[in-house]
């Protein structure tokens, strides 16, 4: 699983450096024409993130060789499959960083002009968080073949369980944006989620399952990564559409998987994310004429008028 996301982060990295030279062409209507939006807007951000979730599992069942508590001659077959779930948290968002001293202490180290085009001038563009509600779930089946002495199967015995777990959870993601097009932007992140369980899923199984069972802990620490296509609904309000899955388990660690542990199997949740974004304005004691850029453009139509 983590190099399945390493190859995505590493995509993504790969188209940025590919549109690092586009920039969108001017419009008439961007100097005048049409009703202008003269709303001073702040840096900070209300966001609400919600989506389904679905839990990833093994393509490959889990197959054992073995003896019951009677010496018996047995093998049994894990398989383990996902479940739809949900998610929602409401959080505030923060724009526009300073560009990295670093990074242009090291850009005049090469003797270069301009920004560095490969990862840009800011590291970060915006940092979000939310604090929500997270529903996971999954099922396992597990098929046991009791066997004779020359080995051939003389009885079959299924067992399932289900579950669903309810997590209260915090979660903050930093962000960097490629530029596509005038309205959409390409966002890449990384960040890390805090969950707690409040609502236990089931841990019962219709049969006695052979296979040795794991519970999750109440907490889980994960690192997430975060791929999204951000679209400008107007000036001050925009819809991301994409989704964060866990990428390195931190707490319990479980070997770094970032994976939900339940009866025999692992659950990997990917979550697909819907998130609105909507920039507070700023009050103002008189008439407000637009931010310093607003204006330059306002200045240089009545000019050329």
């Amino acid at each position: 699983m983590n190099r399945l996301f390493l190859g995505v982060l590493l995509s993504v990295l790969i188209v940025e450096s590919a549109q690092a030279q586009y920039k969108p062409k001017k419009r008439k209507s961007d100097f005048f024409g049409g009703a202008q939006d003269y709303r001073d807007i702040s840096k900070n951000a209300l966001q609400i993130s919600f989506g389904p979730n679905y839990t990833l599992s093994h393509l490959k069942n889990e197959k054992v060789d073995g003896v019951d508590e009677l010496n018996r001659p047995i093998n049994y077959t894990v398989d383990p499959a996902g479940r739809v779930g949900g998610f929602i948290d409401i959080g505030m968002a923060h724009y526009r960083f300073k560009p990295s001293r670093i990074l242009g202490a090291i850009y005049k180290m090469r003797g270069e002009k301009g920004e560095i085009k490969w990862i840009g001038a800011n590291l970060i563009h915006r940092v979000d968080w939310g604090l929500g509600f997270d529903y996971i779930g999954g099922t396992e089946k597990t098929t046991t073949n009791y066997l004779d002495l020359t080995g051939n199967v003389v009885n079959t015995v299924e067992g399932q369980g289900k579950f669903y777990n309810g997590y209260v959870y915090g979660r903050f993601t930093a962000d960097r944006f490629t530029l596509l097009s005038d309205n959409w932007h390409l966002e890449t992140g990384l960040g890390v989620n805090f969950n707690y369980m409040v609502m236990e899923g089931s841990q019962s199984y219709t049969e006695t399952p052979m296979a040795e069972q794991k519970f999750q802990k109440n907490f889980m620490a994960q690192i997430h990564g975060h791929l999204g296509f951000q679209y400008r609904v107007r000036r001050g309000d925009y819809l991301v559409f994409g989704f964060y899955l866990p990428a390195i388990g931190v707490y319990e660690a479980n070997r770094l998987k970032p994976t939900v542990q339940w009866f025999s199997s692992n659950y990997w949740p990917v979550h697909l994310q819907v998130k609105w974004i909507h920039h507070f304005t700023k009050k103002s004691n008189g008439c407000n004429t637009g931010t310093p850029e607003d204006r330059k453009r306002n200045e240089e139509y009545m000019q050329n008028r």
